[in-house]
């Protein structure tokens, strides 16, 4: 365990465990004491599976493709766990109503899933650290024995060396300091929405694909559930609402949105799509209008750091990516250089 130049013994405190916030913990955690706070009652953000009966569906991250070397080193080892596998789906495009391409992904494509479930990348990546489920921050503040953090139900967690925001930005911005350097990164951030359908059937359907990227509709995405590798229980779709559309629909009755996602499925698919059940969740965060900062974003002064995926690009590797850069960082100025690799410890000097 390292000596932290940070505030010496003092643990670093991490607020949000989606993809970003569970990376930089797992790295973190075997040299500095680390506590990873989540709001919801599950870790993985939208990396999330929904179960309603014997259905599940993954109704946040529709998969991930692997390119950076450190992120496809992390796939290479939850591949070898049974946890991911290659999604052998019938791919298709879909411009002004029809169907304008088709591919064959296969395992060489590399498009990659969680084996019955994104939720089982989380729980392989959230064994063994201090998660505390349940704990939405409310407010931060810097005082002379280190950084407190506020939970809802009134309690003062901390003193920490360094709080780390793994949130989405509307998130951070309301929990960082007014006079925070990270302030305008946050502010600059815009970010988008997305509804999720999820359609529980009695019959599997054909709709003659497995994955469709869908064009100038309310529908942006759809995926079959069973083609997933690893899926268990009945058949079903999930159909994810376009980020343009679903900013539009913000306010009006789920009832009404879950209608309409429905209506556009079935024209997508021809036919109507007569459904066992539907369910509708709303992504207020899904993706954003990346703000492209390179180098970690760290306010020396209050001791707080901000990662997540909007900070570059809204994909599970740049989320990845982004909680391990803060994490690098972190570690090169407590005084562990070199015990998490691809980070030198000029890069830490590089923060604001």
């Amino acid at each position: 365990m390292c000596r932290t130049a940070l505030d010496e013994g003092q643990p670093v405190a991490i607020v949000g465990a989606g993809i970003a916030g569970l990376t930089a913990a797992r790295l973190l955690s075997p040299h500095l004491p680390t506590i990873l706070f989540e709001a919801a009652a599950v870790a993985g953000g939208r990396l999330a599976t929904c179960r309603v009966g014997d259905h599940a569906f993954d109704h946040g991250a529709q998969f991930f493709k692997p390119r950076h070397p450190r992120f496809m080193s992390a796939v290479r080892q939850l591949e070898q766990q049974g946890l991911v596998a290659p999604w052998p789906a019938r791919f298709v495009e879909v411009r002004g109503g029809a169907i304008a391409t088709r591919r064959q992904w296969t395992a060489a494509s590399g498009h990659y899933v969680g084996v019955a479930g994104m939720d089982a990348i989380v729980a392989g990546w959230s064994a063994g650290l201090d998660l505390r489920l349940g704990c939405p921050a409310t407010g931060l503040r810097r005082t002379t024995e280190g950084t407190w953090l506020t939970l809802n139900d009134g309690s003062d967690q901390g003193p920490f060396g360094l709080v780390i925001l793994a949130l989405p930005a509307p998130a951070a911005r309301h929990l960082l300091p007014a006079d925070s350097v990270l302030r305008p990164y946050a502010d600059a951030a815009v970010m988008r929405s997305c509804y999720a359908l999820m359609v529980g059937l009695d019959d599997a359907i054909d709709p003659g694909f497995d994955a469709a990227l869908v064009k100038d509709a309310p529908i942006s995405w759809v995926s079959v559930t069973e083609s997933r590798p690893g899926h268990h229980g009945p058949p079903g779709i999930v159909a994810l609402a376009a980020n343009a559309w679903a900013d539009a629909k913000q306010g009006q009755p789920p009832a009404d949105i879950q209608a309409a996602l429905l209506n556009a499925l079935s024209d997508l698919c021809g036919h109507p799509v007569r459904s066992r059940f539907a369910a509708l969740h709303h992504w207020p965060h899904a993706n954003s209008d990346p703000v492209r900062q390179d180098h970690p974003l760290i306010d020396t002064k209050s001791r707080i750091a901000l990662c997540g995926d909007w900070v570059r690009q809204g994909r599970v590797e740049v989320a990845f990516l982004s909680g391990a850069q803060i994490a690098d960082a972190v570690l090169a100025m407590s005084g562990c250089a070199g015990t998490s690799n691809h980070m030198a410890a000029s890069e830490a000097t590089r923060s604001i």
